[in-house]
């Protein structure tokens, strides 16, 4: 039976279902179900050995196909074994040298990820309007470089699309026919009930499938990235992270679009601007390029595109914009910034340079609790992952008046901000009106472990 059919499982997604391919003869049957539940395995076994035309003794060997191939995947993804594995190697003798292809000459790379980092409210969704348009109408970028005319993938849920993603699309002048929204999936039960998901970056045959289906796709918008991770998904956690975005990285390099991942910046006196995306140090690894949207200290109306990483060309110029009109569009100007993004973040500092070991701390564990409470262990480890201390971790703890305590009678110790200081990962971006300006052209141990000095005579150590 195994000589003539094969199975493949794929990862557990968000609803707990996972892909299930069954090939045999060169056709496919393919299906996503919850493999644990012996029903969904049973009408699995039952379509398949129908649509091949297997005989009825075919059930034993599927089911036992099925789990043992579940089973691997799981432990593929937690990194428990690697029987069996064989290592990929490629001489590169073979491999043909070809030149880097440009949507935005020197900035933004076709067939790879570029992050833009930003405040809320700076005018990132904004400025991901500006770009959508100018793809969807082939208008040169504005340094005068030429974009080439195509068709747009917006992947956004903070802003309206009928009062808000429209008017500003329409402001900057856009073919509204080109740019296509992508704000959910279609789940078909085994009854044949169709339910609406929220789509999630995970939902990779997804994207393929809207790729197909939008033609000459130049570019794909993710605005802001934290709401698409999905909900299993750490944004903390470098190996999530890259568990998520390394397969959308190798579907661009595959269809060809350019992917802008807009993130949130946190609050922080650091002195490199790369490390301020909020969550792993994982999306500005996987991004070719990042650029870091802000304010200009010196003129509060006007916002400077500024220059990070880069590692498909020499560094380039800033550029400056500011927001203005009824509706609001982003007018450029048309001078360059000679200002990298570090050398605006000190100038935002006021040129105070390097940040301390403690203020390092202080941002990160913030970043680390923004979303709720977490066990004290992890957080210790992923500091400890991260290189900060644990001294200067629980300077940066009484810094923050971090409440620590046991999830519930003789619970795992927990540690959370006071509710004052919590911070949510993702923040509405908005556009005020008197914002605008008129422009011209353009280790607490867990689980019977003892907690760490001092935390059981702190004031903020409480049970929740």
């Amino acid at each position: 039976m195994n000589e003539v059919l094969k199975i493949q499982c794929g990862p557990i997604d968000r609803s707990g279902r996972r892909l299930v391919i069954a090939s045999h003869d060169g056709a496919e049957h393919r299906d996503r179900f919850d493999t644990d539940s012996e029903y969904h395995r049973r009408k699995f076994r039952e379509k398949v050995i129908g649509k091949f035309g297997l005989a009825d003794s075919a059930h034993e060997w599927l089911e036992a196909e099925v789990t043992r191939m579940a089973d691997a995947e799981d432990q593929r993804a937690d990194g428990e074994s690697t029987y069996g594995r064989k290592p990929v190697l490629t001489c590169l003798a073979d491999v043909e040298a070809r030149p880097t292809q440009w949507l935005w000459p020197g900035r933004i790379a076709k067939g790879r990820i570029t992050l833009v980092v930003g405040m809320p409210g700076v005018g990132k969704s904004f400025l991901s309007c500006d770009m959508a348009s100018r793809v969807s109408t082939g208008t040169p970028w504005p340094d005068g470089s030429p974009c080439p005319k195509g068709s747009v993938i917006l992947i956004s849920c903070e802003d309206d699309p009928h009062d808000t993603i429209r008017p500003r699309l329409d402001a900057h002048r856009a073919d509204v026919h080109r740019i296509h929204l992508l704000s959910g999936v279609i789940r078909t039960d085994d009854d044949g009930t169709e339910n609406e998901l929220m789509f999630s970056l995970s939902d990779l045959d997804a994207l393929e499938t809207a790729l197909q289906q939008v033609e000459n796709c130049q570019l794909i918008v993710v605005d802001p990235i934290g709401s698409f991770l999905g909900g299993r998904t750490d944004a903390h956690r470098d190996n999530e992270v890259r568990g998520v975005l390394a397969p959308v990285a190798k579907l661009a390099e595959k269809c060809g679009p350019a992917v802008l991942i807009v993130a949130h910046r946190r609050k922080s006196s650091s002195g490199i601007a790369d490390d301020l995306a909020l969550g792993s140090r994982a999306f500005t690894g996987l991004a070719r390029s990042v650029w870091h949207l802000s304010t200009d200290t010196e003129e509060k109306h006007r916002r400077l595109l500024l220059p990070g990483k880069n590692n498909l060309a020499a560094q380039q110029q800033g550029l400056a914009f500011t927001i203005a009109g009824e509706p609001a569009a982003v007018h450029w100007e048309r001078d360059p910034v000679d200002m990298s993004a570090d050398e605006g973040l000190a100038r935002e500092n006021g040129n105070k340079g390097h940040s301390t070991a403690l203020d390092e701390a202080v941002a990160w564990l913030s970043d680390a609790l923004a979303d709720g409470p977490r066990l004290g262990k992890e957080v210790r480890d992923a500091a400890k992952a991260d290189g900060i201390a644990p001294r200067t971790l629980d300077r940066a703890r009484s810094e923050l008046k971090v409440i620590a305590g046991p999830d519930g009678f003789g619970g795992a110790w927990m540690w959370r901000l006071p509710e004052s200081d919590r911070v949510r990962q993702d923040f509405p971006e908005c556009a005020k009106e008197n914002t605008l300006a008129q422009c011209g052209e353009s280790g607490a141990l867990c689980d019977g472990e003892p907690p760490a000095a001092g935390e059981m005579e702190d004031d903020n150590t409480v049970p929740f």
